[in-house]
């Protein structure tokens, strides 16, 4: 997983449904049949298995881990298991073997890569040194460097690594690092831990540097190893000096890879049902993403059985399997098949999915959608994830039901914990696989199962000890109810999905008029004007983003009842705007005693409003475009950024666009997703048109 921006946030965007342990979309047969063949234990040794590589992307043991889920995949009797190699412009490293000692007084070994991969960082270039070891604290700026001389040496520093090696190597002549950086907040919140981290592959615009030049080697150590060292340093007499050996390489032609396998449906084959998880990391990486990657493998061999015995009919729908250089794999494939992704209906991810909860206080996440690309996933996936989370969490009130305890509808394995399963939907967060399917030129809807907070990612920490077989097989049973919902959709069933997702989507309406009033009542008097406009505009967006999920059913209703339930339903969430508005207009008259403001646009906002950010119409060219973009706009939110992205669709004008995303912005709150302004969207378009992934046309 990559690391987000802001993860710490843990809400929902709307009231959850009422606990329930049972869900519309899983029927009770069809759970026993998963609960009973679906193993966290079977996952888990699949997770012990990966956990010996150090996956790093393009590396050889990414492509020996690659070629263990293929062989995993096929013999789990999925169909058509392929390793797909891929284009990348990445670089392959891999690290032969590497250790470093420190010399004086005494020999003492810091690191060796065979026995801690992660003890050499990645991109450390193939070293034979023997030199002087010179503390340099943090090791991050000009000051850290004062009176000391370093050329020819090695640094013991505890910084940002690739600062360090701006400063030391690249600046100052040192030969490489012994690093005691950490990966959590503080060094004291895991002092043992050895962090997983990457050189620069090079330098690149680095001042006084010339392009190109290798950034040397970096040796990890642990924080309480890092102070061992310093008292060394500081206690010695005489310079102390370290040997360090490395020997890496990269290959001639950089590439990447993912394995694919298939449940091929009965009827329909262009509406496929995408599963995916993640390869590379460092070695262990149990959690992340050895779980999502175990937890395929399993999914797809109980499937592959429960339909081979008889137990669950073929899905009438493809079900893929994608096994992915996180966040690479996907924008590489969609540009090798650019017409892959109007064949996909859904994609749901697993990242993190192994997490022994009570060790760090860690829950289990799904994604909500981005509201540029509103669907019934959500439903469904919300709908599931309750009755699984509420089946292993014991009530107080279930005593006196002579039901089963602790848990109604239990999930453990044999091997795993009997800890309740602590699950909720979140706002859309990216950071993981799904995020590769959402952007607008993708337009695939997709949700993801990420545990956070967690005190053991991208280190050492990260290994078996800290998942659990229990939480793997939960997850596993929540991802095949979902895949297995919509692969066997029928169009019969679409008329009661459809029922339910507008129930839940008036549901959120009211949810967000509460949101609204609530942003009057806590604005101060002089800006309550201001935030009734928000809210106001708030519930348009609300209402329109429930529509766009009914509509995206369409293609799936067919003609029938479902079709015209969707029709009707739509038409009432747009009676009922009225009535929120009128509830939202009398608050407001009620807290101010004035009438409401009207919502007429000032000269800047009728300027966006002039303006239509028209992006390019080849995809490839767009992302292309996109990632020379500016980073403009960095008050905004990188979600919000994103979806400005996406709402620019050549057809909202840019205030539009900035109306959408502060809708957003504010149903989820401003400590999720910050405030939006006019400015900063309006900065991100035009970075974007600057960037020429956008070409602008007056209204």
């Amino acid at each position: 997983m990559r690391i987000p921006a802001l993860f710490g946030a843990l809400a929902l965007a709307a009231p959850a449904a009422a606990l329930a342990q049972s869900s519309p979309f899983l029927p009770d047969a069809r759970l026993r049949a998963l609960v009973n063949e679906i193993s966290g234990d079977r996952s888990f040794e699949h997770a012990r298995h990966l956990s010996h590589y150090h996956r790093t992307g393009g590396s050889r043991d990414f492509f020996a881990a690659a070629e263990y889920l293929r062989g995993a995949a096929a013999t789990a009797g999925l169909e058509d298991v392929a390793l797909v190699r891929q284009k990348w412009d990445g670089q392959g490293w891999s690290c032969r073997s590497g250790e470093a000692w420190l010399l004086d007084p005494q020999p003492a070994k810091l690191a060796d890569y065979g026995e801690v991969a992660v003890g050499i960082a990645d991109h450390s270039r193939t070293a034979h040194v023997t030199a002087e070891l010179v503390d340099v604290g943090a090791g991050a700026s000009e000051k850290d460097y004062a009176g000391r001389e370093v050329k020819g040496k090695v640094v013991l520093a505890s910084g940002s690594l690739s600062a360090v090696v701006r400063e030391a190597v690249w600046r100052r002549g040192a030969l490489g690092i012994v690093s005691s950086m950490t990966n959590r907040p503080e060094p004291l919140d895991a002092p043992d831990q050895v962090a997983w981290a990457q050189l620069p592959y090079e330098a690149k615009g680095v001042e006084g540097v010339k392009d190109g030049t290798p950034p040397g080697f970096a040796v990890m150590i642990s924080p309480r190893r890092g102070l061992w060292l310093q008292k060394q340093l500081a206690s010695a007499g005489a310079p102390l000096r370290v040997k360090v050996d490395v020997e890496a390489d990269y290959p001639e032609k950089p590439e990447q890879a993912m394995v694919e396998a298939w449940i091929r449906g009965s009827e329909i084959h262009d509406q496929q049902i995408v599963l995916t998880a993640h390869i590379q990391e460092e070695m262990t990486s149990a959690n992340d993403d050895g779980s999502g990657c175990a937890n395929l493998v399993e999914i797809g061999r109980a499937l592959a059985r429960l339909v081979k015995d008889g137990t669950l009919p073929r899905p009438r729908r493809d079900i893929r399997f994608w096994w992915v250089n996180e966040l690479s794999s996907q924008p590489r494939y969609f540009r090798d098949h650019p017409d892959e992704p109007r064949k996909l209906l859904v994609s749901v991810n697993q990242d993190m999915v192994g997490a022994r909860q009570s060790w760090g206080g860690r829950v289990q996440y799904a994604s909500r959608l981005p509201w540029s690309l509103p669907h019934a996933l959500e439903d469904v996936m919300e709908s599931v994830l309750g009755a699984v989370r509420d089946g292993n969490t014991s009530y107080l009130t279930n005593r006196g039901t002579g039901q089963p305890q602790p848990f109604l509808r239990e999930i453990t394995a044999t091997k795993g914990s009997r800890e309740p399963f602590a699950a909720q939907m979140i706002p859309y967060f990216d950071s993981t696989d799904h995020h590769a399917f959402t952007p607008r030129q993708v337009g695939v809807p997709a949700t993801s199962l990420t545990n956070w907070p967690d005190e053991f990612i991208h280190s050492t920490g990260d290994d078996l000890e800290n998942i659990d077989a229990t939480q793997l097989e939960r997850n596993a049973v929540l991802v095949a109810a979902v895949a297995l919902y919509f692969a066997t959709l029928t169009d019969e069933d679409v008329a009661g999905l459809a029922a339910y997702v507008a129930a839940r989507g008036r549901a959120r309406v009211a949810s967000d008029t509460a949101t609204a009033l609530a942003h009057v009542m806590g604005a101060a008097p002089a800006g309550r004007a201001d935030a009734w406009r928000a809210g106001w505009n708030l519930l348009r967006q609300s209402v329109a983003k429930e529509q766009a999920s009914l509509g995206a059913l369409r293609r799936i209703a067919g003609r029938g009842r479902a079709a015209e339930l969707l029709q009707s339903a739509s038409r009432r969430l747009e009676s009922e705007l009225a009535s929120e508005l009128d509830a939202l207009e009398r608050g407001y008259t009620g807290l101010t005693g004035q009438n409401v403001p009207n919502v007429e646009l000032d000269k800047d906002q009728r300027e966006m409003a002039d303006k239509v950010y028209v992006p390019l119409a080849d995809a490839a060219a767009f992302e292309d475009a996109l990632d020379r973009m500016a980073a403009t706009g960095a008050r905004l939110h990188p979600m919000m950024r994103f979806e400005a992205l996406n709402f620019a669709d050549g057809r909202r004008s840019a205030w539009e666009v900035y109306e959408a995303v502060a809708a957003e912005a504010l149903s989820a709150g401003d400590w999720y997703f910050g405030t939006v302004t006019p400015a900063n969207v309006a900065a991100v378009l035009e970075a974007g048109a600057k960037a020429g992934a956008f070409t602008v046309r007056k209204r």
